[in-house]
């Protein structure tokens, strides 16, 4: 059985706390969070008698003693949740992005290779059907190798919350989706980037909220390859909405 303790009882938290109920050998020992009631909340809800429950990260740990931190905390927490559970020993899963800094990445990283532990990040938009079947069409050939692909990103949601207050939110919350799936559809990282961001006058976002980025990617069959969701080979366009459906 793995033990897990949860950190961040938010929005989000449902959705993990309900994910790992379905899983037979995992086991939420814990349950963190800075506003404890939120957290005696979620306990009641998914029916968690028993477990080590606090605002303090370090001593829930040291009480439930679990294998595995999922690290559900905003963005400018998720460096200090990371070195603490790398510290007792434990794996990381935690919810994009890795980081909300470069510095930040970079620091993680290397805590979980001192550590020998395994940090993995969520990114669950490559495993949606449709994106997986993108990836299938342009590995059969079909349209032959893409050159570019293209993403229009519209959407003016309300999140309330830390989103309307945080830094960069279209790059570090939102189009972090987007580009995983690029990255997936042409099996391919990116180089390098170019970037430009900027906050219209009518959002009520923050900082942030508008931005137009360039990213030029190498692949395992073509490494100097340009690559900019819409897909463009030398004979044919391949158009996906939202995920849900493609056409070529």
């Amino acid at each position: 059985m793995v033990k897990a303790v949860l950190v961040g009882c938010g929005a989000m938290s449902k959705a993990w706390l309900e994910a790992a109920r379905q899983i037979d050998d995992v086991a939420i020992a814990g349950l963190v969070d800075l506003e404890v009631g939120r957290a005696e909340t979620r306990a009641k809800e998914f029916g968690l008698d028993g477990i080590a429950i606090g605002s303090d990260l370090e001593a829930v740990l040291a009480s439930a003693r679990p294998d595995v931190v999922f690290d559900v905390v905003v963005p400018g927490a998720r460096r200090d949740v990371a070195l603490m559970a790398f510290r007792h020993g434990c794996h990381l899963l935690t919810e994009k992005p890795l980081a909300d800094s470069r510095d930040n990445a970079r620091a993680i990283i290397a805590a979980a290779e001192r550590a020998k532990r395994i940090h993995a990040v969520v990114q669950n938009r490559r495993y949606l059907a449709n994106v997986r079947r993108i990836r299938r069409f342009l590995d059969s050939g079909a349209i032959g190798a893409p050159t570019s692909i293209h993403c229009d990103f519209f959407i003016a949601p309300h999140f309330g919350g830390f989103r309307e207050d945080m830094d960069h939110v279209l790059l570090l919350d939102m189009a972090i989706h987007t580009f995983d799936a690029a990255r997936y559809m042409v099996d391919g990282d990116p180089q390098g980037v170019y970037c430009r961001e900027w906050e219209p006058a009518n959002s009520w976002y923050r900082q942030g909220s508008s931005a137009a980025a360039i990213a030029p990617a190498a692949t395992p069959s073509t490494s100097d390859t340009i690559r900019r969701i819409r897909l463009i080979a030398f004979v044919c366009t391949v158009h996906t909405q939202a995920f849900r459906s493609f056409y070529a």
